[in-house]
């Protein structure tokens, strides 16, 4: 493995229909296994992915396929997602690229939650909470839900 100090740009392409997509990594430090298409990032870690997504976490690990495609990611520690008016907060989290998925854990005592503050407002926390990048799908796991209305949010 060779380690890269102190700041880590990686940028992965992503192939699309229309024109390349790229995601980007930077951390403290990172090792890359080339053979293996493993990279472990740690400390003050960030990815984006064409204004699609971003994440911040403790630390993370990029799966990548062929030809330095972008499989999946897992973030671990401190965890933070932000996909358009959607902030989610959790111990770990993934990102698979052939499901268009995020799917966020709770951990230690501390549950998953996901924040929208769009048009239709609200906050689900649980133990595990999945969305897809695509859709208006997301589904919970023991979950506890808050709707709004803009300007306010009200429990159920």
């Amino acid at each position: 493995m060779i380690a890269l100090l102190p700041v880590v740009v990686f940028a992965a392409a992503l192939p699309a229909a229309k024109s390349p997509e790229f995601s980007r990594i930077r951390s403290d430090s990172a090792d890359y296994d080339r053979k293996a298409g493993v990279a472990v990032f740690e400390g003050h870690v960030s990815i984006s992915h064409a204004g699609e997504y971003t994440m911040n976490s403790d630390s993370l690990y990029a799966v990548m396929a062929a030809s330095n495609e972008l499989g999946k990611v897992v973030a671990m520690g401190n965890v933070t997602v932000t996909n358009a008016a959607r902030v989610g907060t959790c111990a770990m989290a993934t990102y698979r690229r052939s499901r268009r998925e995020i799917e966020m854990f709770g951990g230690d005592g501390a549950r998953a939650r996901l924040v929208d503050g769009g048009e239709h407002p609200g906050e689900l926390e649980g133990d595990r909470i999945r969305f897809w990048l695509d859709v208006e799908q997301v589904e919970v796991d023991n979950v506890s839900l808050t709707t709004g209305q803009k300007g306010g949010v009200e429990p159920l």
